[in-house]
């Protein structure tokens, strides 16, 4: 018997994909920053268009990470660094510069075409696919807003302006990368010399294909982001990732976060494990739990008691309490396990989870909260909401101090 079945669809809220495409000179870098500022920061450049995006640095609130080549290997390692910076708005400037500048794809194809394969250009692209389809899943994986910005190739015709006088205008035809390569981007935006924008595809409805924008900017990007911005919030990468490394996660809880990062199509972003290498979420989610079943993990043990106090909804009792879960019999930790336990189904579940975890994390700012269990204690929480149907929280290192 199939295992698949059809279900009733549900929104859920969307990163922003876009494509800024144009003729050089058509200002793409430009553009592209205008529309992250209104999609909201932080705002990151990967800039591997010899540092161009630098000369706006005055105008634009931005990091800047240079790249003076393009392997995409650079370029998916920097998606996992921005991923780590909390980076919520992020343009790739250019994309054109990893598939054909030097150490792109097609560099690479025609490298091993010429030194591996005698002349054999199929076997060349038969090796390189797989990083091909690496890099294209990084990006669409990204758990910001991002902006691709891809030249065209170039053209010329003669246009007549009247009165006798005519002029050779530049424009663009075919971008310069991989075909079809925004078939699952949400949004297209084709410059011109002077500037202007014609929305090429959309999956905006507010902003539909054919409408020409004369300067594009913070108003696109604001309605493009809010618009794929609706819906119920997906998991956070990081909080997934610090998740994933938790030692204290079984096997089961492993095969369970697998399949919540799958359901979201996140298993492909690229992310830094606690070495610092790059890695998919999924494969390194996959690592932790063949780590775990060999080490044998099982849960912590269950304490009982037949005395255990009967709380309300939000309150915490004066008297020693029974958590779900107890560390290393740290009564500390404890009570704050109880603090989510005895949160019950009801209107008010999600502020008192929303209280008790704002309380952990200020606690772990003052220094009051180790890692190991400040880890533990947000994955209790994680649990409970998911046990009562309620939302992730922010991932755990959003706003909690050093350990």
């Amino acid at each position: 018997m199939s295992n698949l079945a059809f279900e009733a669809p549900r929104r859920v809220a969307f990163k922003s994909r876009v494509v800024v495409q144009g003729p050089p000179g058509s200002g793409m870098t430009w553009t592209s920053l205008r529309m992250a500022q209104g999609m909201g920061g932080p705002v990151g450049v990967v800039d591997a268009n010899r540092g161009a995006a630098a000369l706006y640095a005055e105008h634009f609130d931005f990091v800047h990470l240079p790249m003076h080549s393009g392997k995409p290997n650079l370029l998916i390692e920097a998606l996992a660094v921005a991923a780590e910076q909390q980076i919520a708005t992020l343009i790739v400037d250019s994309g054109t510069a990893f598939w054909s500048g030097r150490g792109g794809l097609v560099w690479q194809v025609d490298h091993l075409t010429m030194t591996k394969y005698n002349g054999n250009n199929n076997r060349a692209w038969g090796e390189t696919r797989q990083l091909e389809q690496d890099l294209f899943d990084a990006l669409l994986s990204f758990p910001g807003h991002l902006i691709v910005t891809l030249r065209t190739q170039t053209d010329y015709q003669v246009q007549d302006l009247g009165e006798g006088r005519l002029a050779v205008v530049k424009y663009g035809t075919k971008p310069d990368q991989r075909n079809n390569f925004d078939a699952d981007f949400h949004f297209t935006l084709s410059l011109d010399m002077a500037h202007a924008g014609t929305v090429t595809k959309s999956r905006v409805l507010d902003v539909p294909p054919g409408v020409v924008i004369e300067e594009p900017g913070e108003d696109l990007g604001k309605a493009i982001s809010e618009w794929l911005g609706r819906g119920e919030p997906l998991p956070d990468v990081i909080g997934i990732r610090d998740k994933a490394l938790d030692p204290s996660m079984t096997p089961d809880d492993l095969r369970e976060l697998h399949r919540l990062a799958g359901a979201a199509n996140l298993l492909r972003a690229a992310v830094l494990d606690q070495h610092d290498q790059v890695m998919a979420l999924g494969a390194l989610i996959f690592r932790e739990g063949e780590q775990a079943a060999k080490e044998n993990r099982r849960p912590a043990r269950r304490t009982a008691t037949s005395e255990q106090p009967t709380s309300q909804v939000g309150e915490v009792d004066d008297a020693l309490p029974t958590p779900e879960y107890v560390p290393d019999d740290k009564t500390f930790v404890a009570q704050w396990a109880h603090c989510v336990a005895v949160i019950a189904q009801g209107p008010d579940a999600a502020e008192d989870l929303n209280t008790v975890e704002a309380n952990l994390r200020q606690e772990k700012a003052d220094g009051q909260v180790g890692q190991t269990d400040y880890a533990h204690l947000y994955r209790l929480i994680e649990q409970r909401r998911a046990s009562l149907g309620l939302p992730y929280g922010q991932p755990p290192n959003v706003t909690a101090g050093a350990a």
